[in-house]
């Protein structure tokens, strides 16, 4: 990501964001765009904030590799 500046990362971000799975991509969604935290999130999607945080860490693995194998 060091190699990757902030306009190029604006291209990137939304192709490797439809590129993850469901429930990850909702996670960045609502926690990065909509802002809303934790707790909120598993009110939305019904599942405890632990798992938020596991899906959440998991979105961010995802989107690192993506954008590493980009550039």
């Amino acid at each position: 990501e060091e190699n990757v500046d902030r306009s190029q990362l604006k291209e990137i971000l939304p192709n490797a964001v439809k590129d993850l799975p469901p429930k990850e991509a909702m996670v960045i969604q609502l926690y990065y765009v909509e802002e809303l935290n934790v707790y909120e999130i598993a009110k939305v999607m019904d599942i405890t904030t632990g798992r938020v945080s596991q899906i959440k860490k998991s979105a961010v693995a995802l989107l690192r590799s993506s954008i590493k194998q980009t550039y």
